[in-house]
């Protein structure tokens, strides 16, 4: 499609969107699957959550070291790298062995790893002006939709098929997308450079691994942004990690019904997140996120009150609302970090603050399943979670009033 095309923004669009569903699809193996994953490695249901907080690790060693590559290879072309990579990491998750998943979760990770600076590159340069905000969300969305069909999908294919053959039908699922990009990937990889060194002594040399970091550290309003989406990180890592487990173990629902109540908040945050993204190109990204931080936090507290006496509308109310609240952020956090960028840091910026939100998916789940383990239980986490969301306001208050708009 021609730059100079009315809707010349919507093939690099799709391109990104699609990727990114298909990365996070394979990225919920773990919570979407965790009864039954739990029972074939012979795990307690809540030690799952550390398979989640390696994914994350893998994205974490990627965002440290992987800049060079994605700059060497361009943007789309590392997006197809990175599903290669999830396509090996899914399969070994049929390996009959924790080796296997845990091996695998990595790679899953490092598999989204490109997804923050190659997409954010993108879109950068072809979103509308006046609409990043919408842009960066409706890209942000593909998250909560692939949350959707994998918690719509995987559970029932476990039970027909097996965990063997599913795993086996997500890999290919991920080799078909990476096809799909093809025809795009020469117009957007224009950028690239091809003279980019990739040794691996650059790669984790103290200088490459502080990029990142030294992005936020030079902008003040890119650290703020940075710090609010680590403590928005926190409370959505705890809800996409243990939902359905919590579900099935405290309202003794059986794991195709808990699935899809996980498939129904995302599908509510498919939507939420555009239409919190067009908010703030309206109103301004402070406010909109300052009143996500204080309705994420309610949201995650009721999750705590929840108990099997509550009517089944109310169980479903309590997850629509966390799809609006808890799990809408991203876009706009996204875009934000982009608006403060200086030009030609995109990457780097949105790299730096991406690295933080994976820290926050490690420490969340881990630190949760933690709790549990040592004899609390799953509303004591979901507090704690709570209050982690609420800590957002401290950075945000800080931005200027009309950030965003």
């Amino acid at each position: 499609m021609k730059r100079n095309s009315p809707n010349h923004w919507l093939g690099p669009l799709l391109a990104i969107l699609v990727a990114q569903i298909a990365v996070t699809f394979l990225a919920r193996l773990a919570p979407t699957l965790a009864p039954a994953l739990s029972v074939r490695m012979q795990w307690n249901v809540t030690d799952i959550g550390l398979l989640s907080s390696i994914v994350a690790g893998g994205s974490v060693i990627f965002s440290l070291v992987g800049l060079p590559l994605v700059a060497r290879a361009g943007p789309v072309r590392s997006l197809q790298a990175g599903l290669l990579v999830g396509a090996i990491g899914t399969l070994l998750y049929a390996v009959p062995s924790s080796a296997g998943p845990v091996i695998g979760s990595f790679l899953l990770g490092v598999a989204a790893g490109p997804q923050s600076a190659a997409g954010s590159d993108v879109l950068r340069r072809y979103a509308p002006v006046g609409s990043h905000n919408l842009i960066f969300s409706i890209k942000q969305a593909g998250v909560p939709i692939a949350g959707m069909l994998a918690g719509l999908s995987m559970p029932g294919l476990a039970v027909s098929i097996g965990l063997p053959a599913t795993f086996w039908v997500c890999a290919l699922l991920a080799i078909v997308t990476l096809m799909a990009m093809q025809p795009l990937q020469r117009q957007l990889d224009q950028t690239r450079d091809p003279s980019q060194t990739i040794h691996p002594r650059l790669l984790v040399s103290i200088a490459n691994l502080q990029r990142p970091l030294r992005a936020l550290a030079d902008n003040a309003n890119l650290g703020r942004i940075a710090a609010a989406g680590t403590f928005f990180a926190i409370g959505q890592g705890v809800w996409f990690t243990f939902l359905i487990s919590y579900l099935v173990l405290y309202l003794r629902m059986s794991l195709p019904a808990a699935g899809a109540l996980f498939a129904l908040m995302q599908a509510v945050s498919a939507f939420g997140r555009p239409a919190m993204g067009w908010l703030a190109d309206r109103l301004g990204a402070r406010a909109v996120l300052m009143a996500a931080s204080i309705a994420s936090a309610l949201t995650t507290v009721a999750l705590a009150l929840l108990t099997p006496q509550w009517p089944n509308w109310a169980v479903v109310a309590l997850v629509v609302a966390g799809g609006c609240t808890v799990s809408s952020w991203n876009g706009v956090q996204g875009a934000q970090t982009a608006h403060f960028s200086r030009p030609g840091a995109v990457a780097e910026s949105t790299t730096g603050a991406s690295l933080l939100i994976f820290l926050a998916n490690i420490a969340g789940p881990a630190v949760f399943g933690a709790i549990v383990a040592l004899g609390g239980d799953f509303r004591l986490g979901f507090w704690l979670a709570a209050l982690c969301t609420l800590a957002a306001l401290v950075p945000l208050s800080r931005l200027p009033g009309a950030a965003g708009r």
